[in-house]
């Protein structure tokens, strides 16, 4: 199977290197005629195993029109891959209702659902995750169904040409629904749909028009690791955390394998080779802090954690791969004393000295956010200006 020929460049745009070919149809599946059915691409649609990923649902199928210069003419019809909408993620899993973009492998699903259940639920959530397409139709659709919630809100933030326009809001903890979306550029224009970072989401059910075309993004990737505010926790909007801010304005894929309540932890690093990152930016040492201060963790235990996550990371990754790990920013919740501050020090200190050991670059999570609590959602997580001014400095940071 041929790959689209919608492309990124390395700013985000699609206006240089764009190659639209007429001729390709969204349409409803040839083989049953249903706008969504639960057969996959493969044998049972005539692929005969082309496709390059495993097979999913014809929720949406792509039909091309044969024909010469002089015009298209109907002839065979050839699928395209449907997973090549999905973008930030490592696979699509099809699912009774629908196709589950996921952001980790099976062993860190695993890994993550023995933690316990509120571990597997923010591992099991969408965040990051993008629909990214071209199309000239004035109206696009899909529907979708959620599963657990590490937070109630189900939002969906939609660009037009890399511009952000609007949030798409549903009830809390909707189980269900339909998004419909009007465009406001006319002609052939990019669309991205952010799903939401608090629940899983399952995508069925796409009208995307009739010239629709997934958007290749070849640009390099940026691996996030982290705890719930790398996650996203507990902006309004999906494309509002830090993680994915950052690696917008600096021009990168994102993967988002961030976490909540997470903390450092070598055993997640096994499939960090495999996801062929440029950059890493690593955030922990929040939770770990609160799990010393209730004396959950000793601080010994905290410094032998730190140290084999910070050399199992080096392990893991190239040289030639830009490493940054990030401190714990400000904070006002379970923060106030003489006493916490003083061990948040000595948290943060730990982190600074084992990844300076590694060689690793070093950003001071206190000058990231305001220490205001309007730039918290709660005392810990930052909201959407808190994590807006966190990318910021971010970038200010390394851009020198």
């Amino acid at each position: 199977m041929e790959s689209p020929d919608v492309t990124v460049d390395d700013h985000g745009s699609t206006d240089n290197g764009v190659r639209i070919r007429p001729g390709f149809l969204f349409s409803k599946c040839p083989s049953c005629g249903a706008r969504s059915c639960n057969r996959g691409f493969g044998q049972n649609h005539g692929n005969r195993g082309r496709a390059s990923r495993p097979a999913v649902s014809c929720t949406l199928t792509f039909v091309m029109r044969h024909g010469g210069r002089g015009g298209s003419q109907r002839g065979a019809v050839r699928h395209m891959n449907i997973n090549d909408v999905f973008h930030n993620c490592v696979g699509v899993k099809e699912e009774p209702d629908g196709l589950r973009p996921v952001r980790f492998p099976d062993r860190l699903f695993d890994f993550y659902r023995e933690r316990g259940e509120m571990t597997d639920i923010r591992a099991n959530s969408t965040a990051g995750i993008t629909m990214d397409f071209t199309t000239s139709a004035d109206t696009v659709r899909f529907d979708y169904a959620t599963g657990r919630f590490c937070r109630p809100f189900v939002a969906f933030d939609v660009y037009e040409n890399d511009v952000f326009i609007t949030t798409i809001r549903e009830p809390d903890e909707s189980a269900s629904g339909t998004v419909t979306y009007d465009k406001r550029n006319p002609g052939r224009t990019r669309l991205t749909f952010v799903l939401p970072y608090t629940t899983d989401t399952r995508i069925s059910g796409c009208e995307f028009g009739d010239d629709a075309r997934p958007v290749r993004d070849d640009r390099p990737l940026m691996l996030f690791l982290g705890d719930s505010i790398t996650q996203g926790m507990t902006s309004l909007r999906p494309s509002q955390g830090y993680a994915y801010l950052l690696a917008r304005t600096m021009g990168f894929r994102s993967l988002n394998w961030g976490v909540g309540s997470y903390v450092f932890d070598a055993r997640t690093l096994d499939d960090v080779a495999d996801v062929d990152a440029s950059v890493i930016v690593a955030a922990y040492g929040t939770n770990d802090y609160t799990k010393i201060r209730e004396g959950a963790m000793t601080m010994a235990d905290f410094e032998t954690a730190v140290a084999e996550y910070m050399s199992g990371l080096r392990f893991a990754v190239d040289e030639g791969t830009a490493v940054t790990v990030i401190t714990p920013i400000w904070r006002s919740a379970d923060c106030g004393t003489d006493e916490d501050r003083t061990l948040m020090d000595r948290v943060r200190a730990t982190i600074i000295n084992q990844a300076v050991r590694q060689r690793f670059d070093v950003i001071d999570g206190l000058a990231l956010v305001g220490h205001d609590d309007a730039f918290l959602a709660d005392g810990l997580h930052p909201n959407d200006l808190g994590a807006a001014m966190m990318a910021n400095n971010i970038v200010r940071a390394k851009l020198g």
